[in-house]
């Protein structure tokens, strides 16, 4: 068994921290219906793919200001967020390259264009993403990296390589098996939730 212990200020940190998510959640979605789905959507997306809660919230949100402009509907927006999620696992990395790749495409996306050292960081912490976006292009890993260089891997280019692949990703995802510290991150984003939502009835 595995046993887990909080003290109160941990407790405090991770409420605080799980109101900071719910914030960069209903700044990119807005508030009622839209939120509500959305959040959940990222707490379910993260325990399916074992990523943290905290990630998964922060591609959500990045992957929902481009869809917006490019009017993707929210289940699409939620679609390409597991997408990517699972591509990094598939990956094999260690959580925190995994982490360090979310960030490095959300920095990307928010720029609008992915390239440089944000493009760089995806090829070396997670391959299996970079494959799914040459795939989804059309093109070779090398040729990935031309129009990187060109800065053709624009939000809008790299969203739709994504979502077209979305099914294989699926498919490869679904032979993983599940491990120890996939199930100690299911265990952590539930703890969170929990938190999350008891500090509500406190309020």
């Amino acid at each position: 068994a595995v046993g887990v212990s909080f003290g109160a200020m941990e407790i405090i940190q991770i409420a605080d921290d799980f109101k900071n998510l719910e914030s960069r959640v209903r700044l990119a979605t807005g508030a009622g219906t839209d939120f509500v789905n959305g959040f959940d959507g990222v707490k379910q997306i993260a325990n399916e793919t074992f990523t943290s809660i905290e990630n998964t919230a922060l591609l959500f949100a990045s992957i929902s200001r481009a869809g917006n402009e490019l009017k993707m509907a929210q289940e699409d927006i939620l679609q390409v967020t597991e997408t990517i999620n699972q591509s990094i696992k598939l990956s094999g990395g260690s959580a925190a390259s995994a982490s360090a790749a979310i960030v490095q495409l959300v920095q990307g996306l928010q720029s609008g264009v992915l390239r440089g050292e944000e493009f760089n960081s995806i090829m070396e912490q997670s391959p299996r993403l970079a494959r799914a976006l040459a795939d989804g292009l059309g093109v070779t890993i090398g040729e990935l990296r031309k129009l990187a260089g060109e800065g053709k891997l624009t939000s809008d280019v790299v969203l739709k390589a994504i979502q077209e692949q979305s099914a294989v990703i699926n498919a490869e995802f679904e032979t993983l098996p599940t491990t120890f510290a996939n199930a100690v991150q299911v265990l952590k984003n539930n703890v969170m939730r929990l938190v999350g939502d008891m500090d509500k009835t406190l309020q």
